[in-house]
């Protein structure tokens, strides 16, 4: 009888160990894209990066775990390779600021940076738990005929500790704790799992390890990304990670390490970034608007300005993000007014279910330094142009340029909107087609040609008090946008990353006056990283000398 206790003990801790590798595998994979996201974007090549490198070290680790457990399979070692796998996990965010930045500055762009990124932070811990698996199920097939039942459960364990490791990090861990905090508690929760399988005396090892991590928790952690300034709030929302800081005056808005809005503190109406005053375009060629839509909302620089400028004006504004929202609220003065109304709604899925109409649509959402693909397309446009009035203006910012290799996604877009809206122009901020700017595209359902509206707007006194240096019209390229090239962006084809720069693979970005996150190191935390090392090594030669042979345990 207590032979039998004992067994089913044991089988117990080895479906933990399963499950608990399974969750730490498809979290790690999750908690990954917070830490690469920053620096490179959530571009394809991103999220293609974090999950070829996790397959990547699962397959290496079912190879190897597979080839160990052959070998010599015992409980200790299998619940080694599990501790071991728990310190790397561990070390996951004091090693992340040194290889993101290693990983940008070795000149790999937005290509291959985050594959680089991905595989320094990422591939060994997935390695090692990957081992995990083949491991479990050598030490628990009692006989050959039971093979395929025992794989089966545990195969089937673990996925569906990858499942809630998923849906667990997606709808409950990030949007209550810190990244930093729930990577330190996962490598944590699986070292329990591995003491399940271990002497007692290991225990000491693991206190001595949970101290390390809570003293690391009192440290200022490396940092993937620093700024200049004073940083006021800091915040990993669903969709980004959202900073505000303060140089002077002027405060910033940045998401994902680039800088989305400005705001002068004593002045919060005022325009910072010049592309912006573009923004009154729309109202500049139809002063009689009424409705206004922003979508994307940032710190709200574009509907502040227009509530103050325009009192006869409504304005909406689809933001996708809450808590962008809410920071607005708190830090951007953006205070309730009965002339706002703010969805919190991506801005297609806002305009594919409103039957409300415009007079002016301004588009300025961006992911990192370019427009999510969904809101460029033939589709998406088409959509836009059904809720305009008709002499409604659409006005999109768009980054690149007009002539060269950096000038492509902003062809294709030109074409996409010409194919529905024919009456177009596009507006540079600086005086050079090939420079990478900030771009204003303008398009309208209205006959009168754009170019005529414009050699209008410097006659009306609030024209020069809206306009950018010189008036609209000294802005208006005049020159020919080739686009025969140049695909038209669909729902089913939209390569906006390939057409970002096809020579160096890299998003473009525009040095504002008030910087941007860049990633950095920092030597804080070393002695976290020393101290767990350390731990790991002398755990790993002290259960070397206990190790023995351990009685098949049956789970099928």
């Amino acid at each position: 009888m207590p032979g039998r206790v004992s067994t089913r003990r044991s089988g117990l801790a080895l479906r933990l160990q399963v499950f608990s590798s399974g969750f730490a595998v498809m979290a790690l994979e999750l908690l990954g894209s917070r830490l690469v996201t920053p620096i490179f974007g959530s571009s394809i090549w991103t999220w293609g990066s974090l999950i070829g490198v996790v397959l990547a070290g699962l397959a290496a680790g079912y190879r190897f775990g597979g080839w160990m457990a052959d070998r010599s399979p015992t409980t200790r070692k299998f619940s080694m390779i599990v501790f071991i796998g728990g310190i790397l996990i561990l070390l996951v965010p004091f090693i992340a600021p040194y290889a993101l930045s290693f990983s940008q500055y070795a000149g790999l762009g937005d290509e291959y940076g985050p594959l680089l990124g991905t595989i320094l932070i990422l591939l060994l811990p997935t390695f090692v738990l990957g081992m995990t698996s083949p491991y479990a199920i050598k030490l628990a097939s009692q006989t050959l005929s039971s093979v395929g039942n025992v794989s089966g459960n545990l195969y089937s364990l673990s996925t569906i500790g990858s499942i809630a490791g998923t849906f667990g990090t997606v709808f409950v861990l990030i949007p209550l704790l810190d990244v930093r905090v729930i990577i330190l508690a996962l490598g944590l929760a699986v070292i329990g799992a591995s003491l399940l399988g271990l002497p007692r005396s290991s225990a000491v090892f693991a206190i001595l390890v949970l101290l390390v991590v809570s003293t690391s928790l009192t440290q200022a952690a490396p940092q993937v990304a620093l700024h200049n300034g004073s940083s006021i709030y800091e915040k990993q929302t669903p969709y980004s990670t959202l900073d505000v800081v303060d140089v002077g005056n002027v405060r910033t808005l940045f998401l994902n390490g680039i800088p989305q809005s400005s705001m002068e503190i004593n002045n919060p109406t005022h325009l910072v970034y010049d592309y912006t005053t573009f923004f009154n375009l729309g109202m500049q060629m139809h002063p009689n608007s009424t409705q206004v839509l922003f979508v994307g909302g940032g710190g709200f620089s574009g509907p502040k300005f227009f509530l103050s400028t325009y009192p006869h004006i409504h304005i909406d504004v689809a933001e996708v993000d809450p808590d962008v929202i809410d920071t607005a609220m708190k830090y951007f003065a953006v205070s309730p007014n009965p002339r706002l109304t703010i969805f919190n709604e991506d801005g297609r899925l806002y305009l594919s279910e409103t039957s409300k109409t415009y007079d002016v649509i301004i588009l300025d959402a961006y992911a990192k330094s370019y427009v999510p693909f969904h809101l460029l397309t033939h589709e998406f446009i088409k959509l836009v142009a059904s809720h305009l009035n008709p002499n409604g203006v659409v006005v999109s910012n768009l980054i690149g340029s007009l002539q060269g290799s950096t000038s492509n996604l902003v062809r294709a877009e030109y074409r996409t909107v010409n194919d529905i809206l024919n009456n177009s122009a596009v507006f540079e901020t600086i005086y050079s087609p090939s420079t990478v700017q900030n771009l204003l595209l303008a398009a309208t359902p209205s006959r009168t040609p754009i170019a005529d509206s414009i050699s209008r707007l410097n006659a009306s006194e609030l024209a020069s008090q809206v306009s950018p240096t010189g008036g609209f019209a000294q802005h208006l390229y005049q020159g020919t946008i080739r686009t025969d090239d140049m695909p038209v962006l669909t729902d089913n084809y939209a390569p906006v990353e390939s057409l970002i720069d096809p020579l160096t693979g890299s998003a473009y970005v525009i040095e504002q006056e008030y910087g941007r996150l860049t990633p950095t190191t920092s030597f804080l935390g070393t002695e976290s990283v020393g101290g767990l090392l350390l731990i790991g090594v002398a755990w790993f030669a002290y259960t070397l000398r206990v190790g023995k042979p351990f009685d098949q345990i049956g789970v099928g």
